[in-house]
């Protein structure tokens, strides 16, 4: 499984506020920021099948957590999550998604907030 450092959260911090200052999606911005604040040990991570579930074909998808390979994904969407587990990234680019940084990610149109 990869874990993800607590530089990246950091990371991820900067560009969200930074970012929500100017962004379209501020709001959404400003929800992500909320989720990244809570302790790590409070977010619970989000599995293939829940993305599946919620998203159809190329939609444009941000996790906060971490992302676990349970389930499958029988469409393409574009995804930036926190961390990845080793098998999750396999199944993602097997099913053809593309794994986007966070700071590509934000200025896209319709993201898709998966919690």
């Amino acid at each position: 499984m990869v874990y993800i450092e607590k530089d990246n959260i950091k990371e991820w911090l900067s560009i969200l506020k930074e970012s929500s200052k100017v962004s379209k999606n501020k709001k959404l911005l400003d929800e992500i920021v909320d989720i990244l604040e809570v302790s790590s040990r409070k977010r619970k991570a989000v599995n293939l099948y829940k993305i599946n579930k919620l998203t159809k074909e190329n939609d444009n998808v941000i996790i906060p957590r971490k992302l676990l390979s349970t389930g499958k994904l029988d469409h393409k969407v574009n995804i930036s999550a926190l961390e990845y587990s080793d098998k999750a990234i396999k199944i993602l680019k097997d099913s053809g998604c593309n794994i986007i940084d966070i700071k590509d990610m934000i200025n896209k149109n319709s993201i898709h907030l998966i919690i």
